[in-house]
């Protein structure tokens, strides 16, 4: 994108704003945000257009009780992911309160939610004829799952998954289990016991990257 192109420090503080006013107070018609706003309708349109180009607004037009149909905006569910969530932190307490209770229930936790990965994505897989095949699959799960995967041929018949972010790594910087469940789940659904685990992002680690072999 060509630099005039890019968005001014106004036009991104303009768009946060619809973004708010449209999660605080609910649907509106441009003239509404216009109001709100104190900009022209024409500005009001730009920037939704901008925003239901980016996925981040929808539009529907509704019959009012005088004159003609209008179009009223509002957030998609895209957009929820624009505000804080603490879902880590909640996650973390559940596991304390159950660490306390009992420690052998956090173990139980990660080993059932592994086996749920396993009957959850093992079929899909295991389609792949070829190891490289079954871990290409398993990359674009990871992928879908927020994991920012990727993977390549490495040294002989190596192969290298590497994962750029952890969705669980506050949880797994203090629950290492949610890391070694990880990696049978691996070994699992990729029909190989010569996973092995060479970074880690719970360890200090720029990604989490693992070795595959052929068993």
């Amino acid at each position: 994108m060509p630099a005039s192109a890019m968005p001014t420090h106004e036009e991104t503080s303009t768009r946060r704003e619809i973004i708010n006013i449209l999660r605080t107070v609910g649907p509106l018609t441009v003239g509404e945000l216009g109001d709100r706003l104190g900009i022209t309708h024409v500005a009001v349109r730009r920037h939704l257009t901008s925003l239901e180009r980016d996925g981040l607004v929808t539009s529907v037009q509704e019959r009012l009780p005088m004159g003609r149909p209008t179009r009223v905006y509002s957030l998609t569910d895209a957009a929820d992911d624009l505000f804080p969530k603490k879902y880590g932190t909640l996650t973390l307490d559940i596991l304390d309160f159950m660490q306390q209770a009992d420690p052998d229930r956090v173990e139980q936790f990660f080993a059932a939610r592994g086996r749920n990965f396993v009957a959850k994505y093992g079929s899909e897989v295991s389609q792949g004829n070829t190891l490289p095949q079954r871990v290409a699959r398993l990359t674009e799960i990871q992928m879908a799952n927020g994991y920012l995967a990727n993977w390549s041929e490495g040294e002989g018949d190596a192969l290298v998954l590497k994962e750029f972010n952890c969705p669980i790594h506050q949880v797994s910087r203090k629950y290492p289990n949610a890391c070694s469940h990880e990696l049978e789940f691996f070994k699992t659904v990729l029909g190989t016991e010569s996973v092995e685990r060479v970074e880690c992002i719970a360890k200090g680690g720029s990604c989490c990257r693992y070795v595959v072999k052929p068993q």
